[in-house]
């Protein structure tokens, strides 16, 4: 999150001091060893949202993420399906083979580069469209952030195909403040906390339908 770093150090302390169950986790995660999020097997987003994500998620779900990594595996174990996508053709290569060395047959990671330092008909392009054009009950907005314009795109994208009662999520979402204004949710939750691969603070937001 924005500040010196003095300030993201004393944000920090104060979240661990409040939430003692984090500072262990944060300290096998971010201190003693430095795991991918492949080996950790969650997503790198604050622990205050995947301990909710951990109750929240159902075996009868189907999940779509812009961004494929430690969550792909992680909702993969709890849900019927998941569906990503991925536009870094080495590290699409490192979870796929993550994938199939952890038998999760029901993700399903799809390689659709684009340059998103030149994105003139991202709004048509087939890393937008990229997840199944149906109703999901969880839509996780990940991935580049080579543009500034990438999360916000995907995130009014998935509106359309988030069912009722299910979720969008938004990582990093203190970086886009204006999606917390312009949304068609019926509840909002900021799930601020420390998280796995990151040297502190950061939140993410749970947005429900």
């Amino acid at each position: 999150m924005t500040g010196s770093l003095p300030l993201k150090l004393a944000r920090l302390g104060a979240n661990l001091l409040a939430h003692p169950r984090y500072a262990s986790r944060y300290w096998r995660h971010n201190v003693i060893h430095h795991p991918s999020p492949l080996e950790l097997e969650m997503p790198w987003f604050s622990y205050a949202a995947i301990d909710f994500l951990s109750g929240f998620v159902q075996p009868s779900m189907t999940v779509g993420e812009y961004g494929s990594g430690g969550s792909t595996v992680f909702f993969a174990r709890r849900a019927r399906a998941v569906y990503s996508v991925e536009d870094n053709p080495e590290w699409y290569e490192r979870v796929c083979q993550a994938l199939n060395q952890k038998n999760l047959p029901n993700a399903h990671v799809r390689l659709i580069p684009f340059d998103f330092k030149n994105p003139v008909g991202f709004e048509k392009s087939a890393y937008l469209h990229g997840l199944p054009e149906e109703p999901l009950d969880i839509i996780v907005i990940d991935g580049s952030e080579e543009w500034t314009q990438v999360r916000p795109v995907c995130f009014r994208h998935a509106q359309a195909y988030v069912k009722p009662g299910g979720v969008i999520i938004v990582d990093d979402s203190w970086r886009y403040p204006e999606l917390r204004e312009k949304h068609r949710a019926k509840k909002h939750m900021i799930f601020q906390s420390a998280g796995p691969g990151r040297p502190g603070v950061t939140s993410t937001d749970v947005f429900f339908y």
